[in-house]
């Protein structure tokens, strides 16, 4: 079977035929719909396409006030190192001169303290919570929390909140409490990962397993979630969706939606790498939005370890599996994955390219903290270090120039993808809107690649249109409506008229 014929027998088993397989060589342009997959949303979240994503692991990033170093122990690993909210707040200018947009916090709630000499472990990562109502101390408090909204928000930066409702910490405040035992499934750990009655109600590694069945629980998360959305907050991540049960995201989202703003955005965390399973979080869950781990495995694949580039057409291909795929957050890494250049070895030139991609496709990017500065790491808690400031400025630069060429260009934040070429080494698409427009092509051999790559038919673009890439200052020009794409090793273009 042909790369081309096997394309669309995946596009028909997912139901997708109704986006095509792309404007591949050979293929004339504009004889097929394109992947703009959309589906009914408030017209409010449409803001969100302007954002980029920075992750900050709160206990790690910056360490602004001393008074809180509670048990701080720097070079324990597994222990807290002493980052806050002041810490963050200290940091504004520099989140905000590299072009970040939204910063997503790590929880905030009151953590587990005790867990060092039970195993070795501490919850300095905010998942492992005590008490839901309450800030951690090694933090800050309230008064801060407002603080880090008000001083963000002045800069016109949005601030999400990483929360949890699957679990508690292990030493949950109610764990062992006869009054709540109701509260909590006890199945013991999750015992089959492929089962999902297990992924829902089995237990993390001991972590005391919510029972969203049962009324009280349900409106305690609802209640307990709706009371810090009040303090001004713009959106939440919520972590470990696929282990809670789709009726209560449902009913949760709904409510939450309802008490917030018109476009309190409602990201979800779906580890897994099936388009299909991924995408129904986001219809039957009700999520606004989903990380995009499908196209992260993919990512990593083509750009980490090398992988044909036709992978990502395939992947983008199944974009009309999504109620709405423009929603989506590429990312290249976070917490809980190994950081993207520990997967590439360490090459930065791979990490670039990278970027140049999860900064120009469809949906809102996030960012994970110490990609910019060339951080590595491969599994926890390697992968969760102290921010490395200053590390790499070269990089950081890049990365600064990538967010500001987005930032300058709505195309590349709006626009329509459209597939225009791909081969092995070559993969280039189109962002179109109705007033402007914008051309990518991202070469991943290790030589410099020249393509003649035709238009496609939706575009505007005539003959004699002189087109510049927005990274090296170097012009192209529109002939025959074709482009002649000089890409160096390992580089990108980013066209704009």
């Amino acid at each position: 079977m042909t790369r081309r014929l096997r394309r669309f027998a995946l596009a028909l088993a997912l139901g997708l035929t109704g986006i095509g397989c792309s404007a591949l060589p050979g293929i004339p342009s504009g004889s097929e719909k394109s992947f703009d997959a959309r589906g009914s949303r408030s017209t409010a979240l449409e803001s969100w396409k302007d954002e980029v994503i920075y992750f900050v692991l709160l206990d790690r990033f910056a360490n602004g006030n001393r008074h809180n170093d509670f048990n701080v122990q720097p070079k324990n690993p597994t222990g807290y190192h002493g980052g806050d909210l002041d810490g963050l707040i200290s940091k504004l200018p520099y989140l905000d001169g590299l072009g970040v947009t939204t910063l997503w916090i790590s929880p905030l709630v009151d953590n587990d303290d005790d867990q060092l000499a039970k195993t070795g472990l501490w919850g300095f990562h905010g998942y492992w919570a005590k008490d839901f109502e309450k800030v951690d101390e090694h933090l800050g408090d309230q008064a801060k929390v407002k603080e880090l909204l008000d001083k963000a928000h002045a800069r016109g930066m949005k601030v999400m909140l990483d929360i949890v409702a699957n679990h508690g910490g292990y030493e949950y405040k109610h764990r062992d409490n006869p009054r709540y035992e109701a509260w909590f499934n006890a199945h013991g750990n999750i015992s089959n990962w492929e089962d999902q009655w297990w992924l829902e109600n089995g237990s993390l590694y001991g972590l005391p397993d919510f029972n969203q069945a049962n009324p009280e629980v349900r409106k305690h998360m609802i209640e307990v979630w709706a009371n810090w959305a009040k303090l001004g907050f713009d959106g939440f991540r919520v972590d470990t969706v696929k282990h809670v049960p789709k009726d209560f995201w449902a009913d949760f989202n709904t409510q939450i939606s309802q008490r917030t703003k018109s476009d309190f955005l409602l990201l979800g965390e779906v580890l897994h790498g099936n388009s299909g399973y991924v995408a129904d979080y986001q219809r039957s869950g009700k999520f606004h939005s989903l990380f995009d781990f499908p196209l992260y495995y993919t990512l990593n694949d083509v750009f980490a370890k090398g992988a044909s580039m036709r992978k990502l057409g395939d992947r983008f291909a199944q974009d009309a599996a999504y109620p709405d795929a423009e929603l989506l957050s590429p990312f290249l890494d976070n917490h809980d994955v190994p950081r993207f250049l520990s997967q590439a070895g360490g090459d930065v030139s791979k990490l670039k390219l990278a970027l140049a991609c999860v900064l120009t496709v469809r949906g809102v990017p996030s960012l994970y903290y110490g990609t910019e500065v060339g951080m590595t790491g491969h599994q926890e808690p390697e992968n969760r270090a102290d921010m490395a400031w200053g590390q790499n400025p070269e990089l950081t630069r890049h990365v600064q120039q990538l967010l500001k060429i987005r930032k300058d260009s709505v195309a590349l934040r709006h626009g329509k993808q459209l597939e225009m070429w791909q081969d092995d080494e070559i993969y280039a698409y189109g962002r179109l809107t109705g007033k402007d427009e914008a051309m990518v092509v991202l070469n991943n051999s290790d030589r410099r690649q020249v393509r003649e790559i035709p238009l496609r038919a939706e575009s505007r673009l005539q003959d004699g249109t002189r087109l510049m890439d927005q990274l090296t200052g170097d012009v192209t020009v529109v002939t025959q409506r074709k482009i002649r794409a000089t890409v160096p090793a390992k580089g990108a273009l980013i066209l704009k008229p």
